[in-house]
């Protein structure tokens, strides 16, 4: 089954994510999130910055072996859209340490926000490694993706392509 976008019927903050299974661990998201996170939840992250670009936002710990599969395409995503597309990828663990090496070992330059107390995590309703979410210019979350499978990239790109050339 494709994966199709699917708009926000009731709208605002702290909304329930409700996901239609698409196929196993992928998601679409129907309900949209606040642009810009509260300061207070992580001083190092505002995407009211990042208005009018496709924001890909990536929840990810060192300990997760599909977070490490992902580093590389999330490169690439960075790579080939340059100004349209910001990819920030956001830590979750409580060992720095243990994410510094994970981001050295991989040789990542992608934009990095730590959240070890979780505060974003839960704001985005975070329950799996890696969650990728995928938001519009106009900062509606669009797409979830509940972990990484190779074999959907051709999804995951036909998704960032359509926001990326939507204007």
């Amino acid at each position: 089954m494709k994966a199709r976008r699917v708009k926000d019927p009731a709208g605002g903050i702290g909304r329930r994510l409700r996901r239609l299974s698409v196929k196993a661990g992928f998601t679409v998201a129907m309900a949209a999130l606040a642009v810009a996170a509260p300061a207070l939840a992580a001083p190092d992250l505002n995407l009211d910055a990042y208005k009018g670009k496709v924001v890909y936002l990536d929840f990810w710990a060192s300990w997760c072996h599909p977070c490490e599969q992902s580093f590389p395409y999330m490169e690439q995503l960075k790579q080939r859209y340059g100004n349209d597309l910001v990819v920030i990828a956001i830590n979750v663990d409580h060992n720095h340490d243990r994410a510094e090496a994970f981001l050295q070992r991989l040789h990542s330059d992608l934009n990095v926000v730590y959240d070890p107390k979780g505060e974003l995590a839960a704001r985005y309703a975070v329950k799996d490694m890696p969650t990728s979410i995928l938001i519009d210019r106009d900062g509606k979350v669009q797409y979830v993706h509940k972990g990484f499978f190779p074999e959907q990239i051709d999804d995951y790109n036909a998704q960032v392509v359509g926001l990326v050339h939507a204007r």
